[in-house]
């Protein structure tokens, strides 16, 4: 310590420096040992997962590859084809109902939905007994209809029972009306009144009531068509029922028939498919695994090696080729390089000594002339030598280094059979399985199939009974409801007939003179009225008869029959009907029968579900009867064991593709004088780019230059001369050279891509080629001695469980197929509305119109009766003015001149012979007695003294014909017309 101490300084610092030093260092590399500690155990408890979802190994077999390193795998192709199923082709031919058009009554229909579903129909259902379920399969009509026992109807409706007895009563006070008003003879007893005084009255009166009788009549006329059109269509209806229901239950059974066979074509044809493609898939599995091992090691580079060495004698031949081609290329661009530099030298002779103004030396200095032979493209002396690559390809060729390729694919090609013998004791067992499984889907296909087939013959043996449904109101009224109606309706137009005529008649004819009246006359109309009100007594009870038991009929029908499928759960009959009816007693008993009881199968639910346009199988699945997602515990391959021992157990530890001997043989042919060769050394030299100016080109510049040099003493003769020598040289120079030296680089071109093809890979130099290659089969030697045998095992549980994904996706095909697209209730929602459609529309609807039209009719005929009286009476009064006035007689000389005696006697003459046969009576006696004179006074009063015109009218006044037209009106002259006589 003391001699420490002593020491210099400078030493002391020294040696504490060092050991400041040593320590630093050794704390260094504890830290370095510590960080290599950690940084192994870190990469031993982390391990690669992005390669364990593809093969379920968790390793990379491939670095940069996912999965199991395939090429199709990084292409996004699965390792084995998925089956191609072929879709359902759907050959159903349902049935076309005939187009029936109603546009026009709808809204008479619509008219009798209001009433009932407002007026007339209460909460609560039909009593019982009008309408029942028959046999549980078909609605009819009760046996209080049977016994017309209608009190309870009645009782329930009381509206309805009202309308009713008010319409019963006018049926019954109607004919009391009728004998009174023809036993009286109310038509006889008109007020006459005074007819010159009440004239204008009795106009606004013909006039108001015409006008009421033309709206009645229009009332009568709407009536009696829908009575006709509705009478029609009932008829039509009722004779087209059990066709329509037919074709309603033949539709049915073409549905469930079509449903049959779309799963048989899923269960058994699509199962048939995935089974061809499985059995396939195991039949090509060693080759397929073969071929994965083979791209994953890169062993398939082997193939290219073998491609190489067997294209050799080929590629002796293209090189023959390019050395002719080589030889031919070069003698030409020499000969084209000579040529050019000879005419360069003219050209520089001709414009310097012959010509040498500044124009000349500015052509040389501003053209390509001086470059015409300094081209890349004739300048091939750097080129590759094509003799030396075809000597060495010669050498290679009888080294025939071909065999020792073969020899190692050979070797490699063991490795497949090895792969097949050790799958083939396991191809059996999963095709066994796949063929069992099979028959599993077709008992599932089966057992579908009898259940819908229950339920097609229980549908078709009870089309009979459903098409009866209406059958018992056709037999007990068909004959006789139509008779009646016909009968109902020829009345109502008969009187609709008359009265359109007595009201033409009355409107149009005129007035009643008492004597000689037209036949369509306001007598004639007063006659054809009393006609009408004598029909309409006799036949107002039997319409109206007729419409209420059409309203009481129709309104059962449409409250039992249409509005409960109309409205369905919102109707009180339907949930009764609904609560009492299970559907699912149409199923067969080997199906019905289960462990717990099934829940009942509504008409609600049934409807709900096809109109919703579900499937069969989920309408199935809700009410228990068969659960399409069962099919996912069928089990199709056997469980594999416990101890899973390794199927494939080839040992490649020793394996190795080429032989010591023969590895050196091919790497002396990569050494060779080839090893360098490349097709891109022969195309960096040749182009097409000759010259950097096209000859003829040039040729044009040289004549252009030789036309500019003029002069008159002839001093640019000589280099006029030359220039256009020397254009005409570049011509046939072109001509001579040009096409074959750019056919000769696009045959050594294509020439050389072909030897490329052969005998390169990845468009490396041979020598290259070939080392890349070997060295690719020394990791493939390495790959299959380290983990070939791991990975064939990987590749056979990845076929297994391709093929159990197949099946599995199968059975997710089949559960959604069956779910989504088999057995649409569409169809069956179009026969349901279609079979609904005609019994609502085409027979309870037409029912309903008909009372519409026949009561609508038989309520217009009160105040038609009322309105015809009133127009008859108005009709019969006889026109005031009709009889002759006497303002002048014979002679033409007027009264007040003569003597008032003669005035007296005329006067009491006239009220006399008020009648023309009076007036013969009188006359003839007269003249009996030998007055005939005053006979022949008393007939002068029916002479006509006034001039005959047309039809015997009172003269008109006519302008004369010189006179102009006159554009107001102008007052006639007074005249006087007596009227006819007897003569006329």
């Amino acid at each position: 310590m003391t001699a420490d101490y002593l020491k210099p300084k400078a030493t002391r610092h020294k040696k504490s420096a060092v050991k400041r030093r040593h320590r630093q260092i050794a704390y260094l590399a504890i830290c370095s040992l510590s960080v290599i500690i950690f940084g192994f155990a870190l990469a031993t408890l982390i391990r690669p997962t992005h390669a364990a979802d593809a093969d379920g190994t968790g390793m990379v077999w491939r670095e940069g590859y996912e999965g199991f390193g395939t090429t199709h795998e990084q292409n996004h192709l699965p390792h084995y084809p998925h089956p191609e199923y072929t879709p359902y082709k759907h050959t159903t031919n349902y049935t076309k109902s005939p187009k029936y058009f109603t546009e026009a009554m709808d809204p008479v229909y619509n008219f009798t939905h209001l009433v009932f579903d407002k007026f007339f129909v209460r909460k609560t259902a039909l009593p019982p007994g009008y309408i029942v379920v028959k046999d549980q399969d078909s609605l009819a009509l009760g046996p209080k209809v049977d016994e017309n026992d209608w009190r309870d109807l009645l009782q329930h409706y009381w509206i309805v029972l009202i309308f009713v007895f008010i319409m019963l009563l006018l049926v019954i006070i109607v004919p009391f009306i009728a004998v009174c008003y023809c036993c009286f003879c109310c038509c006889r007893n008109c007020k006459e009144g005074c007819p010159p005084c009440d004239s204008e009255k009795d106009g606004r009166k013909r006039c108001c009531y015409g006008l009421m009788m033309l709206l009645l009549i229009i009332g009568l006329l709407f009536g009696v068509i829908i009575a006709f059109v509705t009478n029609k269509m009932l008829d039509s209806g009722f004779d087209d029922t059990s066709n329509t229901l037919r074709r309603a239950s033949d539709d049915t059974c073409t549905f469930l028939k079509d449903v049959s066979e779309h799963i048989h074509h899923l269960f058994v044809k699509n199962y048939e498919e995935m089974e061809t493609n499985l059995n396939d898939i195991l039949k090509n599995v060693p080759r397929h695994i073969y071929l994965d091992l083979m791209d994953t090691s890169e062993l398939n580079l082997l193939y290219e090696l073998q491609r190489i060495f067997n294209n050799t004698k080929q590629a002796v031949t293209l090189l023959t080729t390019l050395q002719k081609l080589d030889k031919e290329l070069r003698f030409n661009t020499a000969q084209l390089r000579d040529l050019l530099r000879g005419a360069k030298l003219n050209v520089n002779h001709a414009c310097t000594v012959l010509c040498g103004n500044r124009e000349c030396l500015q052509f040389l200095k501003n053209t390509q002339i001086e470059f015409l032979d300094n081209s890349r493209c004739l300048h091939l002396d750097n080129m590759p030598n094509s003799t030396t690559y075809l000597l060495a390809m010669r050498d290679i060729l009888t080294m025939d280094t071909a065999n020792v390729t073969t020899a190692g694919i050979k070797r490699v090609e063991e490795i497949e059979k090895h792969i097949k013998r050790a799958i083939e004791p396991l191809t059996p067992k999963i095709t066994s399985d796949i063929r069992k499984g099979q028959e599993q889907f077709l008992h599932q296909a089966n057992s579908i199939r009898n259940i819908i087939d229950s339920v097609l013959m229980n549908i078709h043996t009870n089309t009979l009974k459903s098409t009866r449904t209406f059958d018992d109101v056709y037999e007990r009224f068909g004959v006789d409801r139509s008779f009646v109606s016909v009968a109902v309706c020829v009345f109502l137009l008969v009187i609709l007939f008359v009265l359109v005529i007595s009201l033409v008649c009355g409107c149009c004819g005129r007035r009643r003179r008492g004597y000689r009246d037209d036949c369509c006359s306001k007598g004639t109309g007063a006659t054809c009225l009393l006609f009408a009100i004598l029909l309409i007594f006799c036949v107002f009870s039997v319409t109206v008869l007729v419409g209420l038991f059409y309203f009481i009929l129709g309104m059962t029908t449409y409250t039992g029959a249409c509005a409960p499928l109309r409205d369905q759960e919102k109707n009180d009959l339907f949930r009764q009907i609904d609560s009492v009816i299970d559907l699912n007693r149409y199923l067969p008993h080997s199906e019905r029968v289960t462990e717990t009881p099934l829940p009942p199968l509504r008409i609600s639910n049934a409807i709900k579900a096809c109109h919703a346009d579900e499937s069969i199988f989920e309408l199935m699945q809700k009410n228990n009867l068969y659960d399409i997602n069962e099919l996912e515990r069928i089990k199709v391959l056997r469980d594999p064991p416990e101890n899973k021992v390794p199927i494939f157990r080839a040992d490649y530890s020793n394996f190795s593709v080429f032989t010591k001997s023969e590895r050196e043989e091919l790497q002396s042919a990569a050494n060779s004088n080839m090893s360098r060769y490349k097709g891109a050394i022969f195309l960096s030299h040749i182009c097409k780019t000759l010259t950097p100016v096209d000859l003829p080109t040039m040729a044009n510049q040289l004549r252009q230059l030789r036309s500019s040099l003029w002069s008159q003493w002839g001093i640019y003769d000589w280099a006029r001369t030359a220039l256009e020598n020397e254009a005409f040289n570049l011509e046939k120079i072109y001509d001579e050279f040009y096409n074959k030296i750019i056919t000769g680089v696009t045959k050594i071109t294509e020439t050389v891509a072909q030897i490329d093809k052969l005998i390169l890979y990845n468009n490396l130099p041979y020598g290259e080629s070939i080392y890349s290659l070997l060295e690719a089969t020394s990791h493939s030697e390495k790959f299959l001695k380290e983990r070939g045998q791991r990975f064939v095992n990987a590749l056979i549980d990845n076929a297994t469980r391709t093929v159990e994904g197949q099946i599995e996706s199968y059975v997710q095909m089949l559960i959604a197929e069956c779910s989504t697209n088999v057995g649409k209730c569409a169809p069956l929602a179009y026969i349901f509305d279609r079979s609904v459609d005609h019994i609502c529309k085409r027979i309870v609807d037409p029912m309903n119109g008909f009372w519409v039209g026949v009561l609508l009719c038989g309520v217009l005929f009160l105040p038609v009766l009322f309105v015809a009286h009133r127009l008859l009476c108005l009709y019969k009064k006889i026109d005031p003015y009709s009889a002759p006035a006497v303002g002048i007689v014979e002679g033409g000389v007027p009264k007040k001149r003569r003597k008032a005696y003669e005035r007296r006697r005329e006067q009491q003459d006239y009220y006399e012979d008020a009648s023309p046969g009076v007036s013969r009576s009188r006359g003839g006696g007269g003249m009996a007695n030998g007055g005939g004179d005053a006979a022949g006074g008393s007939n002068m009063r029916y002479n006509d003294v006034a001039p005959t015109h047309w039809d015997h009218e009172p003269p008109r006044y006519h302008n004369p014909p010189v006179a102009p037209p006159s554009s107001e009106y102008e007052r006639p002259p007074p005249y006087y017309y007596p009227g006819a006589s007897d003569q006329d």
